[in-house]
């Protein structure tokens, strides 16, 4: 780099040196030995300008080519040559700049996640008054309003759930938890719905207990019930649980609509909802996508099998107690 954007100095001093043994020859009067010394010594002061002027532009342009980013700019040197400074404070500037507006843009952003949980919390308590005066309705009117009702709970749950998950991690408590209750409790929120649509459930659990977050993991169970319910009916939901090499394998599969071949590498996409059900207005696209971001964190991982208008099945795959849960868990 610094031999191409010296070029024409090299050019000038062939030039130069050239017009000079030029000279020589065609002057018989100026002896060669002083047209060779001429040359010899413009040929030492040339050579340790070049070696100056590159030592003292390396540590700048090397530090320029790593460049990845603005804000690397901030570790640079200033520079030592006039060019080399001005650069340094064109990029200082647009790093300042730049700095500014993410600084703005967050603020913003903030601000709109605050509005937005408070708004989700506000709709909380008339959500959880709607629940009270439907159980009081009648049963048929009960089980129409009660779907609908499971629907909004459930789309505010994901809002709010997608809002806390940048901080999970300052979120989380590792203890032994049933994993029964659960299930229990995820079954129950839907009993409406899975009595309108002649949905059981078909529960075995060899081993129960496991070591996650109480709060984390009932969000994750609750969105494997929700999104079988969602897609069966007239069916059984098998749910089974076992130690496999000292690791909790949980599998709950339904046999309902199923996932096409071709969908099956983007459902832990956000906002994918499918290629052959694009005008499903029950999907948001956002449940698998949280429910995997939450595994990552809490250690599980997470895999589904699926045979379109056959079967799905989702298995988790539970981390090993280790010395962290020992310590944190009650």
């Amino acid at each position: 780099m610094y031999f191409k954007e010296n070029i024409p100095v090299f050019l000038l001093f062939m030039s130069f040196n050239a017009v000079i043994l030029f000279i020589g020859y065609v002057d018989n009067s100026i002896p060669n030995v002083a047209v060779t010394y001429i040359f010899c010594f413009n040929l030492l002061i040339f050579a340790a300008y070049i070696l100056w002027d590159l030592l003292r532009k390396r540590q700048f342009n090397n530090e320029f080519q790593k460049l990845e980013s603005l804000e690397d700019t901030a570790g640079m040197t200033e520079g030592n040559t006039p060019q080399q400074r001005i650069i340094y404070g064109k990029l200082n500037e647009m790093r300042m700049i730049h700095q500014h507006e993410l600084d703005r843009e967050s603020q913003k952003t903030r601000e709109n996640l605050d509005e937005l949980t408070r708004f989700i919390h506000d709709m909380k308590m008339p959500v959880t008054t709607m629940k009270l005066m439907i159980d009081d309705l009648d049963v048929k009117e009960r089980e129409k309003l009660a779907v609908e009702w499971t629907r909004l709970n459930s789309m505010l749950n994901e809002v709010l759930y997608l809002k806390r998950l940048p901080n999970i991690k300052n979120d989380l408590y590792i203890e032994e938890i049933n994993l029964e209750k659960l299930l229990n409790v995820s079954i129950k929120k839907l009993r409406d719905i899975c009595m309108r649509k002649n949905i059981g459930f078909d529960i075995h659990l060899h081993e129960r207990a496991v070591h996650t977050d109480r709060k984390w993991m009932q969000f994750v169970i609750d969105q494997l019930i929700t999104n079988a319910v969602k897609y069966s009916e007239d069916n059984d939901i098998v749910i089974k649980g076992q130690m496999i090499e000292a690791r909790m394998i949980l599998t709950v599969t339904d046999y309902g609509r199923g996932i096409k071949e071709k969908d099956a590498g983007r459902i832990f996409e956000a906002g994918f909802t499918s290629t052959s059900n694009h005008d499903d207005e029950q999907s948001t696209g956002m449940g698998l996508y949280l429910t995997k971001e939450v595994c990552d964190v809490l250690g599980i991982y997470i895999d589904i099998e699926s045979v379109y208008s056959e079967y799905t099945t989702v298995t988790l795959t539970f981390s090993e107690a280790n010395e962290f849960s020992k310590i944190t868990m009650k």
